[in-house]
Order: C-alpha cells, then sequence, then structure tokens
C-alpha cells in the first residue's frame, strides 16, 4: 500500500482544501436551488421543496452510511497495508448502493404518499413537494453509488478526486437549474430534475477516479475477485453492522432535521420557508467544516488499523483546532452579513422577514456544531458503529423532549432553541464516550477487529 506523510497542521489544512472545495459545492446547490425559486416563485414554492426535500432525506440521508462505512473500513484496511482488503469493500460498498438507490427509485410514489401523509403542509404546497420530490428520485441510484465511491476514495486520502465529483454534480446541477426554473419555469419540479441528472453525472466522473485509482495501485490485487475472499462472511458481517448501527444513527439525525422542518410548518408558510432558507446557510458551513472531519475520519481510521493510541489523539487534536477556530469565523461572517445576503436570496417579503428575524440562531451553529462534527468524523473512522448508534438515539429523544418544552412557550425562538440544544446533545454524547473508543482501541489486538467486539 501507499505511505501517508505524518500528521501536521499544515497537512491537515492541505488535504481539507480540496474537501472544503468538494463539501461547499453540494449545499451551494441548495442555496441556488433556492435563490432560483426565492425569484421565480412565492413562498409556497420554497415550503414545497423544504417538504419535499425532508421527505426525501428520510430515505436519501438514511444511506449516507455507505459513505461514512466505506471510508471507515478503507482507511483501516489502507492503515493496515491491505490493498486486496480495501479493493473488496469498493466492490461490497457498491454492491449494496446501488441496490438500495433502484429500491427508492422503484417506491418513488410510495414514499411520496407516507411523507405527505406525516408531514403538515397546506395542500398547494404539499403538490410543490410532490413534484420535486418525484424528478429528484431518478436520480437516487447514482447518488447513493456516489456515496460508496467517495467513501473509498476519502477512505485512502484521494481527497482531490472527491473534490472534482462534486464540483461537476454542482456546476451542472446549477446550470440546468437556471435554465429548468429560470428559463422554462418548471418550478420546484424543475429543481429535482436539475439535481437527479447532475447525480448521474457526478457518478460517472467518480467512476473515471475509481479506474484511476486501481491503475495507480498497479490494477486489481489478485485475491479481490477469489470468491471466497470476497464474500467472506467475517468480512461482509463486519460490514452490515457496521453499516446497519450507522444506518440507525443516522435515521435518528435525520429525524432531527425532519421534525425541525415540520415545527417550522405549524408555525406558518412563511416561516416555514425562512427556516429552510437558513437551514441552507447551516449546511453549508456544515459541509465546510465536515471537510476537517473527512480528515479526521481517515487519521482516526488509519491510526486504528495501525492500533496506534497516539496516532489517533493527534488526530483529533489537529483535525479539531482549524475546525473550531473555522466555525468561529462563519458564525461571525453569518452575523455580519447575513441579512444583506438574505436580501438579495429571497423575493418573498414574508419569507425573508421571517429568516432575517431568526438569522442569530442561524449564527451560532457554525462554531456549536464543530465538535459533533469533529466527533462525528473521529467515531466514523474507527467504525464504532454501536457507539455513534446509541449517541445518535439519546441526542434526538433530548432534541424532541427540548422542542416539546420550548416551541409551545416561545414558538418559532422556541424551535431554534431546541435546534441549539440537538447541536449540544450530538458533540457532547460522544464526548462523553470517547474514553471508551480508546480503551477499545488499545484491547484490540489485531488490525481484524474492528466493530465485531462490543463497544465499552
Amino acid at each position: 500500500m501507499s505511505s501517508h506523510p505524518e500528521l501536521t497542521r499544515v497537512e491537515v489544512i492541505r488535504r481539507a482544501l480540496p474537501l472544503v472545495v468538494a463539501n461547499a459545492t453540494v449545499p451551494l446547490a441548495g442555496v441556488v436551488d433556492t435563490f432560483v425559486l426565492g425569484l421565480s416563485g412565492d413562498k409556497s414554492d420554497l415550503g414545497g421543496v423544504a417538504l419535499g426535500g425532508a421527505i426525501f432525506s428520510v430515505f436519501y440521508w438514511s444511506f449516507y452510511f455507505l459513505r461514512m462505512g466505506t471510508t471507515g473500513l478503507t482507511a483501516q484496511a489502507d492503515g493496515a497495508h491491505d490493498r486486496a482488503e480495501t479493493q473488496r469493500i469498493l466492490l461490497r460498498a457498491a454492491a449494496i448502493a446501488v441496490s438500495l438507490g433502484l429500491a427508492v427509485w422503484l417506491l418513488r410514489d410510495a414514499i411520496a404518499w407516507a411523507g405527505f401523509a406525516v408531514l403538515q403542509g397546506a395542500a398547494g404546497v404539499e403538490a410543490k413537494g410532490a413534484d420535486y420530490l418525484l424528478a429528484r428520485a431518478w436520480g437516487a441510484p447514482a447518488a447513493l453509488a456516489t456515496f460508496a465511491l467517495t467513501g473509498w476514495l476519502i477512505g485512502l486520502g484521494r481527497n482531490s478526486a472527491t473534490m472534482a465529483i462534486y464540483a461537476a454534480f454542482s456546476a451542472i446541477n446549477i446550470g440546468l437549474d437556471l435554465w429548468f426554473v429560470l428559463g422554462l419555469g418548471y418550478g420546484p419540479g424543475g429543481v429535482g430534475a436539475a439535481t437527479a441528472i447532475a447525480e448521474w453525472a457526478g457518478l460517472l466522473v467518480g467512476l473515471g477516479f475509481v479506474a484511476h485509482t486501481l491503475i495507480r495501485q498497479g490494477g486489481w490485487a489478485g485475491a479481490v475477485l477469489n470468491r471466497a475472499s470476497l464474500l467472506d462472511p467475517g468480512a461482509i458481517a463486519q460490514m452490515f453492522n457496521v453499516n446497519l448501527n450507522l444506518m440507525i444513527r443516522t435515521w435518528s439525525l435525520v429525524l432531527g432535521f425532519t421534525w425541525f422542518a415540520n415545527a417550522g410548518a405549524r408555525q406558518g408558510t412563511a416561516i416555514l420557508a425562512g427556516n429552510h432558507v437558513l437551514l441552507q446557510v447551516i449546511t453549508l458551513w456544515a459541509f465546510v467544516l465536515d471537510a476537517f472531519a473527512f480528515v479526521a475520519e481517515t487519521e482516526a481510521g488509519r491510526a486504528y488499523g495501525r492500533r496506534s493510541l497516539d496516532g489517533l489523539r493527534r488526530a483529533v487534536r489537529l483535525t479539531g483546532e482549524p475546525m473550531f477556530a473555522a466555525g468561529a469565523i462563519f458564525a461571525v461572517l453569518t452575523w455580519l452579513f447575513g441579512p444583506q445576503a438574505l436580501s438579495l436570496l429571497i423575493d418573498d417579503a414574508e419569507a425573508r422577514d421571517a429568516a432575517i428575524r431568526y438569522l442569530p440562531w442561524c449564527a451560532i451553529i457554525p462554531f456549536l456544531g464543530a465538535g459533533a462534527w469533529l466527533m462525528d468524523g473521529v467515531f466514523i473512522g474507527t467504525t464504532s458503529g454501536k457507539i455513534l448508534r446509541n449517541a445518535g438515539l439519546a441526542t434526538v429523544v433530548i432534541y424532541l423532549a427540548a422542542d416539546s418544552i420550548l416551541t409551545p412557550a416561545f414558538g418559532n425562538d422556541g424551535v431554534w432553541m431546541a435546534f441549539m440544544i440537538y447541536y449540544v446533545a450530538r458533540g457532547g454524547t460522544l464526548v462523553l464516550a470517547y474514553p471508551s473508543l480508546e480503551r477499545r482501541l488499545q484491547s484490540t489486538p489485531t488490525a481484524s477487529a474492528t466493530e465485531t467486539k462490543p463497544s465499552a
């Protein structure tokens, strides 16, 4: 396997920069979605995409474990210098991703029906949300396959390749947004179709980078396509256990974000639209800061593969420092320049006023959430699925309890207060679990044992 340079502050920033660009392009496409609808439509268009996106996210981001689990397992195999196993992980993850993506596409009508039976919105808002959701579902197989490919590339430290994949996705998505919505007037359905087409384009770019990486490795390792090795029950059980726990954890987080959208919907269409715009801002900062978390995933995974406690601690410290610093800078930028940006972004007066009114809450999250995103990266890289699952479930219980108390008392301010508690709980539960991760690393004797042992 390839050797890797020693982790330093300069190396962390060097490796994070391509991921900053890659991660920023994903929510940037969502910001453009909001921008074109804000210019061409009204608050019902924005609200429809907010509800449709929330429903689709339950199924779409539920399968983000394909990216996370693949990164952690690949990084550990890479740290143990097992090229054949890194390639087998790619094949297993890709097979799972394509199967799940096809299932989402086939069940798209049932997903729409069930989603709008649960979420609350005006009839016109739900109709526009359905247009968005059904169009977006055509990209599900490509999107989930891309999760697997990018997870593998990040696990190997191929961060520039990940940047190129998502840059291509976003450029095509933005261009089609402008054409479909501003040019052709397709509205929310056009936004969904633009994203679906861009997801297929991103997959093609990703396949090209995977092929290039395999060539650099000298091609497929001899044992990769050996049926007994590829279908090894222990390796498949390990991937299943890791991904199942990560899926449950992701469901708990998706439930939190879906609850936030629904809590806004109960305050009225204008507040729903304003909250949706602010959530796009939060998502932009979260994806940017996740660049450092991705480096933490890779380095924590490699340290775990080498059974290096010093390497794990170094990864946490050197990725955490720039992450918190950047979070503080983004919080200040949002506070200072957010009102001007929102005034340009939203044409509907009621939605714009609602977004500006609650912007101060939004501005806090880049710094508040940095700890949550960092610890996510550390536990994902070490494939600590059980810890992530339990922390995710505890977090959503804390959040729902806070929302049930604060929202009736303070309205949409209460919605945002509970959302702050949600981020504190996300980070705090994992910080409390971190000592058990160090104990597990020290007690695991071989590079093959990961989540097959119970977490302490």
